[in-house]
C-alpha cells in the first residue's frame, strides 16, 4: 500500500451535485464520498488535472443555466498519510427505495419481499440517485409488463432496462457511449438478466416498433430525437421522456402534443413526462 494518497474536496449545490457525481465518474474516478455537506473525492494519482477540470465543468453549467452565481465552492487539494479509503467509500453510497424496487451496490445485501437491483458504481455510470432516475422507477413498476418490446434509450448504468426486464419486457439498449453499453452489459449479468439486444448508437439504429421507450437523458437531445423517437412507437405504446429541466418542460410538450400525456412528476427542478401513443384518440 502506497503510503501517501490525494484528497480533493469541493462543496456543490444540491441540486447540480449529481451532474458533478456524473461527470467524475466519466472520468473513471472510482472513490468519492459525500461527507459534510461536500464532495471527497480520493486516489493514489495525482488529482490536480480533475481539480482544473472540475472548475472548467462548473463554467459551463453556469453559462448553459444562465446562472449569475458559482456552484461550487471550497474546491481544496491535499496530500494525506493513506488509509483504506475504499471501504470509507463504500460505507458512503446508500441504496435507494423506490416503491418496490431496491437499487443497492454489489456489496450490499439485498432486501427481501422486493425486486433488487444490484449495480457496481465503479463502472463509471449513474447509481439511481438521481432525480430523474427516480421518476422513471417509479413510473416504469407502473408501465412495463411482460412481452412488451421495450427500449432503454441512452442506457447509462442500465437500471431502467434491468428493471424492465426483471418485469418481464424484452429490452432493448442503446447509448452513443461504448462505455455505457459495456456498463449495462455487466450490470444485466450481476441481476440476472438478459438484453435482446444492445447497441453503440441511437434509436436512428433501432428496427421496428416499441410497446415502451424510456428516455432519461437532457431535454435538447429529446428534441433532436422527437421523430425518430416517434418513428418507432407502437400503437397504445408508452413513451417515458425524463431529465428535463423544468425551464424546457413547455417546449417539450408542444413538441410532444400529438401524443397523449397520461402522467407526469417533478422533482426539485428536474421533469418526467409519459405520454401514449393512442392513435384513437387522435382520430
Amino acid at each position: 500500500m502506497q503510503k501517501k494518497y490525494y484528497e480533493l474536496f469541493f462543496i456543490v449545490e444540491e441540486r447540480y451535485k449529481n451532474l458533478f457525481l456524473d461527470f467524475a465518474f466519466d472520468l473513471g474516478i472510482e472513490a468519492i464520498e459525500e461527507k459534510d455537506n461536500g464532495v471527497y473525492i480520493r486516489s493514489h494519482e495525482s488529482l490536480e488535472e480533475l481539480s482544473w477540470a472540475l472548475e472548467i465543468f462548473a463554467q459551463k453549467l453556469t453559462t448553459t443555466f444562465n446562472l449569475n452565481h458559482k456552484i461550487i465552492s471550497n474546491l481544496s487539494l491535499v496530500e494525506k498519510e493513506n488509509k483504506d479509503w475504499i471501504q470509507e467509500y463504500k460505507k458512503g453510497i446508500k441504496p435507494i427505495l423506490v416503491d418496490n424496487v431496491y437499487i443497492h451496490t454489489t456489496w450490499q445485501e439485498e432486501k427481501k419481499n422486493f425486486i433488487n437491483i444490484k449495480i457496481n458504481p465503479a463502472l463509471a455510470f449513474g447509481s439511481g440517485h438521481h432525480e430523474s432516475t427516480y421518476s422513471c422507477v417509479k413510473f416504469l413498476q407502473k408501465f412495463s409488463k411482460s412481452k412488451l418490446r421495450a427500449l432503454d434509450l441512452g442506457c447509462g448504468s442500465g437500471i431502467l432496462g434491468i428493471i424492465m426486464a426483471k418485469f418481464g419486457c424484452n429490452v432493448e439498449i442503446c447509448d452513443t457511449d461504448e462505455l455505457a453499453i459495456d456498463s449495462s452489459l455487466e450490470n444485466a449479468r450481476l441481476n440476472g438478466v438478459d438484453f435482446h439486444k444492445a447497441w453503440c448508437g441511437s434509436i436512428d439504429k433501432a428496427n421496428g416498433l416499441y410497446n415502451l421507450i424510456v428516455a432519461n437523458i437532457i431535454a435538447d437531445v429529446i428534441l433532436i430525437l422527437e421523430k425518430d423517437i416517434k418513428n418507432h412507437l407502437e400503437d397504445n405504446a408508452i413513451l417515458i421522456l425524463s431529465g428535463i429541466l423544468d425551464k424546457y418542460s413547455t417546449r417539450i410538450k408542444e413538441k410532444f402534443q400529438d401524443l397523449k400525456l397520461i402522467d407526469e412528476m417533478q422533482i426539485n427542478e428536474w421533469c418526467s413526462f409519459v405520454y401514449k401513443n393512442n392513435k384513437k384518440d387522435k382520430q
